[in-house]
């Protein structure tokens, strides 16, 4: 198991969710994706879609007005 990161701050939907679903393509069953993202609105859309894939998620607050979507490829 290993953990990326991918920063996707300041970029609006749907940019971050293209680029995780292409980081995600290149990762192994059991690694763990972390984005990063300064948009609300852009972190629950890129957790549900991915949610939606079969992917575990978890969103979390980690600063003022930044947020993380762990992402586990099952």
């Amino acid at each position: 198991m290993a953990v990326y990161r991918l920063d996707t701050c300041g970029e609006m939907c749907p940019i971050p969710i293209v680029r995780t679903k292409v980081k995600l393509k290149q990762l192994a069953r059991g690694d763990i994706l972390i984005v990063t993202s300064d948009h609300s609105c852009t972190s629950q859309s890129l957790a549900e879609t991915v949610q939606k894939m079969g992917y575990r998620v978890e969103v979390r607050g980690v600063a003022n007005g930044i947020w993380e979507v762990v992402i586990e490829k099952g």
